[in-house]
């Protein structure tokens, strides 16, 4: 009986000891699977449901040279750091809540599509790439992403490149674009 009660006199102790412990597993299991942003490209995803550890393998299958991983997160990851959101390499985005991100993304090269169908503009500047087509119900990565949720309206969505990436002149995120825009 005693050692019980000496056991649960020091409970605060050991309560301590367990945080700590996790606190390390967790920064070191973070260590082991995550890299610089230099050798990673970053997706986010504004869509319904996201099958995101599967989508990055299918990413990763022909990643770009000199990059480790893609990471694929939804929206909701970036909710207690939005470091991670602001400095992503890529944005799926509904046609609705693109005007919010605008900033966020930078703006297109040039196309060779003279009526500009198929993209995203403000300002006469091109910003995204439709990957998902609300009057047709198709879209890229369409096994992976679940644009809209069962009985809302339909609306486009769009591919656009992150105006702070890390990528966007060493052509990593144009090549995880491409092959993302070419998922079924």
């Amino acid at each position: 009986m005693r050692i019980i009660r000496d056991i649960f006199s020091k409970w605060h102790v050991y309560v301590l000891w367990a945080l700590l412990s996790a606190l390390l597993w967790s920064w070191i299991f973070g260590f082991i699977t995550d890299t610089t942003p230099a050798r990673k490209v970053t997706v986010f995803a504004d869509v319904y449901a996201c099958a995101d550890v599967e989508l990055a393998v299918a990413l990763e299958a022909e990643k770009p040279e000199g990059i480790r991983m893609v990471k694929v997160h939804p929206f909701s990851y970036a909710v207690f750091d939005e470091n991670n959101l602001l400095s992503a390499d890529l944005y799926v985005v509904p046609a609705s809540e693109a005007e919010e991100y605008l900033a966020s993304f930078a703006p297109l090269e040039s196309s060779s599509d003279p009526d500009k169908t198929g993209y995203y503009a403000d300002d006469g500047l091109l910003y995204g790439l439709r990957i998902y087509d609300a009057a047709s119900h198709t879209g890229a990565a369409a096994q992976y992403l679940t644009y809209t949720a069962p009985g809302a309206a339909e609306e486009d969505y769009f591919l656009f490149f992150g105006a702070a990436s890390a990528h966007l002149t060493d052509g990593a995120a144009q090549a995880v674009a491409a092959r993302l825009l070419a998922l079924d």
